[in-house]
């Protein structure tokens, strides 16, 4: 591994789980992944991540190894119908919390083991990461493979790419947004969970409408996602709000019909971090006058969804 190397990636190497070549490619900052439009590396990867993370947690596929470059897909998915046929539902994931009897009779005995051990070396890996970039993004591979209950509120996925892009640009609105700045036909719908706090901001008539970005964790597929992380949103147009507030409506999380996790943006990072981590992108929005990017956070966002819910 050379001095350029992704810590993720080295991580994973050394365990002897080498990542797919585009995601290596992705972490190490190729120069195909450092565009105008694509971002940056970093992007890029939380792209590539949300392809399995907006896929429904089956017990049955084996979908998710497509995160590494090799892994025995059709033994694992044979070894999962039988682990559902011994009573264990959740086929071949969280193999290390069945009963060690029953997983002893699968086979392959080998395959059996390195899934049972595969959450502690996820997270064995994941405490190993000395950067806070890395972790956020590691938090989502281990949650990919080895799912816990999540406590985040969640929302149904879209299993379809929508039409709505995930366009490295897609900061500039929320920045502003963040600011308390609404251009000109445009207006801002807040989503709020049972006690009426902010989860989701959306934007409509700003770019591409009915984007929104997350300023409390919710759950996709059992993944949780940061706040900072963008989303498509889904719902039927005739959506009662539970309020008008000054900038749109507030609304539900349960209106939401479908969601899709698109990236995550450069606010799901530290102000202090943002420049290492996003790299390129940060510097394009730097450069493209986009307010305020080094020191905009993702609690300013909240905040002005909880200035607007108090206002009313």
């Amino acid at each position: 591994m050379s001095a350029d190397t992704h810590e993720i990636v080295s991580a994973f190497a050394q365990a002897g789980l080498d990542l797919h070549g585009t995601l290596r490619e992705m972490l190490d900052e190729h120069p195909a992944h450092r565009t105008e439009r694509r971002g940056c590396g970093y992007t890029q990867a939380s792209r590539f991540l949300s392809t399995f993370i907006n896929q429904p947690r089956r017990p049955d596929q084996s979908l998710d190894f497509g995160l590494f470059a090799e892994w025995p897909k059709a033994r694992t998915e044979a070894l999962a119908r039988q682990a559902i046929a011994a009573g264990w539902a959740r086929g071949w994931r969280r193999l290390d919390r069945c009963d060690p009897a029953m997983r002893a009779h699968l086979l392959p005995e080998s395959l059996a083991a390195q899934l049972a051990t595969l959450p502690k070396i996820l997270a064995d890996i994941e405490a190993g990461l000395q950067h806070e970039e890395s972790r956020l993004l590691m938090t989502l591979i281990r949650q990919i493979l080895a799912p816990e209950a999540p406590a985040a509120p969640s929302i149904t996925e879209m299993s379809e790419k929508p039409e709505i892009g995930s366009c490295s640009r897609a900061e500039e609105f929320f920045l502003e947004i963040a600011h308390g700045r609404v251009r000109r036909n445009g207006r801002v719908n807040v989503f709020v969970d049972n006690a009426c706090q902010p989860l989701l901001v959306e934007k409509l008539g700003l770019g591409e409408s009915h984007s929104a970005m997350a300023v409390a964790p919710v759950t996709i597929c059992d993944v949780v996602l940061p706040p900072g992380s963008l989303f498509a949103l889904r719902y039927p147009d005739e959506t009662k709000p539970k309020r008008d507030i000054a900038c749109g409506h507030l609304l539900p999380i349960e209106a939401i019909t479908q969601a899709r996790f698109l990236r995550l943006t450069t606010l799901a990072v530290s102000t202090a971090i943002r420049r290492r981590a996003f790299s390129a992108q940060f510097e394009a929005q730097l450069r493209g006058d986009m307010l305020s990017p080094a020191s905009t956070t993702i609690d300013d966002l909240r905040q002005f969804a909880l200035d607007n819910l108090a206002r009313g």
